[in-house]
C-alpha cells in the first residue's frame, strides 16, 4: 500500500465516518509510515501545501469587494458568496472542508511520529514537532472562524463550531464542538508549539514555515480574536522586537504583500485563485476610506481600468503573493490591543508608526494632529478603519467585520440589490451540505 493510499484511506475514515477494517488489516507496519526526519519534513511540507483560498473566498462576502460583471462565468463562480447565498450553484468556488481536515490529519500524524523519528537531533525534532502543533492550531483557528460564531465570552461555551481533530482515530465520528472548545484547543496547541519551535526565522524560500517570529505573530492574532488584549499586545511586541521594518511608500513602491518583502513574517497562504482575481475590484466603500491625495496606498495598491473601476494591484493569484503574517498587521494588533487596554498613548504610537510609512509627510502631519486628541475608545474606530485600508484583500476584512460590529453590507449585481443585515446569521458560514450528508452529526 502506498503512503498516498494509506493517508487517503485514513482521511476518508476521519471525514466521513466509514469503517475501514480492510485498511486496518493490510497496513504494512513500519513500511509506509514516514519514520526518518527527512521523510517527516516532506510530510509537513505536504501539509503546508494544502492551500484552499478560504480567505479570498470569504472576502467576497465583505464590503471591500465589487465584482467585475464583464466575465459572466467568473461572476457565477463567486456569486453565492457575494450574495450570501448558502446554496450556491454548480459553478461555485467552495470552501474546501475536506482539505482542512486533511491538513489536520497530517498534523496529527506528525505530532505522534516526530518524537519517534529514527534520525535527527533534539533541536530538529522540537522544531518540526512545534510546527505540527502550530499547523494544527492554525487549521482549527481558521475553521472556527469560518463555521463558528465570532468569539463571544458570554456564549462561546454553547455556540456550535466544528469537530476537533486531535488524533487519528479510525472508528470515531465526531459532532460539532463549541467555539470555546475549539479555541481552548487552539490555545493549547499554540502554546505547545511556541515552547518547541527554535528557528528564529527562515530564509525567504522557506518563509512559508512556522518560525519563532511567525508563531508569536499567530499568537498575537489568536489572542486578539479571543479578546485577551494583554496577551495580544505582549506577543505583538515580541514580534516587533524581532522584526519591525515597514516599507516606506515615500521612498519606494515595493509591495509589502509579496512573499519576499521586508515586511513578510510568514508567506504560507495564497489568498486568491485566478477565477477570483478576474472578478476582483475594490468597492467604492473601501476606496472612500482613503485620502485620494495624501494616502500613498491609493496608487500603490490600486489602479483604474478604462471604465473607471478600481483594480487591485496588491495581491495576485500566484506564489509571489503568498502571505499569512506581516509586520504591519503586528503594529495594528498592538494598536488595537493597547486601545482596548485604555492605553491611548501606546495605541497612537503604533498607529502613527504605520501611517508615517504610508502617507505623504504633509498628510501624516495632519493625521498626527487629528489623532492626538482621540481617546482610547475613539481610537478603536480609527484602528478598524486603518485595518481596512492597510490589510485590504489579504483575507482579514470579513473576519474583522465578524468580530467587531457586524454591520449591514449591501452588494449590487446587475440590477439586483442584495443585503446582509446587521448581525445577520449569515455572518457565520454554514457547514457544507456534502459534509453533513457524510456525517449527520454535523447537522446539530
Amino acid at each position: 500500500m502506498s503512503k498516498k493510499l494509506l493517508y487517503t484511506a485514513s482521511i476518508a475514515v476521519m471525514l466521513f465516518g466509514t469503517a475501514c477494517n480492510k485498511y486496518l488489516d493490510i497496513t504494512p507496519v513500519g513500511q509506509v509510515i514516514p519514520q526518518t526526519l527527512p521523510e517527516l519534513k516532506a510530510e509537513i511540507n505536504k501539509a503546508y501545501s494544502l492551500g484552499d483560498y478560504d480567505k479570498g473566498i470569504a472576502s467576497f462576502r465583505s464590503d471591500e469587494v465589487k465584482v467585475n460583471e464583464a466575465s459572466s462565468f467568473n461572476v457565477d463562480r463567486v456569486r453565492n458568496h457575494y450574495t450570501w447565498d448558502e446554496n450556491g450553484n454548480a459553478n461555485s468556488i467552495t470552501h474546501n472542508w475536506q482539505l482542512k481536515y486533511q491538513g489536520l490529519f497530517y498534523a496529527n500524524h506528525l505530532i505522534e511520529a516526530v518524537p519517534k523519528a529514527t534520525t535527527g537531533n533534539t533541536s530538529e525534532k522540537n522544531q518540526l514537532l512545534g510546527e505540527a502543533y502550530l499547523l494544527r492550531a492554525y487549521y482549527h483557528f481558521n475553521l472556527v472562524n469560518l463555521y463558528g460564531k465570532a468569539y463571544n465570552p458570554a456564549t462561546a461555551a454553547t455556540d456550535k463550531a466544528v469537530p476537533l481533530s486531535t488524533a487519528i482515530d479510525m472508528e470515531k465520528v465526531s459532532g460539532r464542538n463549541t467555539v470555546k472548545e475549539v479555541y481552548d484547543q487552539v490555545v493549547l496547541d499554540l502554546e505547545k508549539g511556541l515552547s518547541l519551535v527554535n528557528v528564529a526565522s527562515f530564509e525567504t524560500a522557506s518563509s512559508y514555515k512556522f518560525s519563532v517570529t511567525a508563531a508569536n505573530a499567530m499568537a498575537a492574532r489568536v489572542y486578539l480574536y479571543l479578546q485577551q488584549y494583554d496577551k495580544a499586545l505582549a506577543y505583538a511586541k515580541k514580534v516587533l522586537e524581532a522584526k519591525n521594518t515597514l516599507v516606506d511608500f515615500n521612498k519606494t513602491t515595493d509591495l509589502p504583500t509579496r512573499y519576499n518583502s521586508v515586511e513578510t513574517i510568514m508567506a504560507f497562504e495564497m489568498i486568491y485563485n485566478f477565477d477570483m482575481e478576474r472578478v476582483l475590484f475594490a468597492s467604492e466603500q473601501l476606496m472612500n476610506k482613503y485620502d485620494a491625495v495624501g494616502d500613498l496606498r491609493v496608487k500603490i495598491f490600486y489602479a483604474k481600468d478604462k471604465n473607471g473601476n478600481n483594480t487591485v494591484l496588491k495581491v495576485k493569484a500566484n506564489n509571489n503573493f503568498r502571505q499569512s503574517f506581516r509586520v504591519s498587521e503586528m503594529y495594528l494588533i498592538a494598536a488595537e490591543a493597547a486601545a482596548h487596554l485604555n492605553d491611548a498613548t501606546s495605541a497612537r504610537t503604533y498607529l502613527n508608526t504605520l501611517k508615517k510609512n504610508r502617507l505623504t509627510p504633509a498628510f501624516y502631519a495632519t493625521e498626527e494632529i487629528r489623532m492626538a486628541g482621540m481617546t482610547a475608545t475613539t481610537l478603536l474606530t480609527e484602528i478598524y478603519e486603518e485595518r481596512a485600508r492597510e490589510l485590504s484583500f489579504e483575507g482579514h476584512r470579513w473576519f474583522d467585520l465578524r468580530r467587531t460590529t457586524q454591520p449591514q453590507i449591501v452588494h449590487q449585481l446587475k440590477t439586483t440589490t442584495y443585503t446582509l443585515t446587521a448581525g445577520d446569521p449569515r455572518y457565520t458560514i454554514r457547514i457544507p451540505k456534502d459534509a453533513i450528508v457524510n456525517n449527520p452529526l454535523l447537522n446539530d
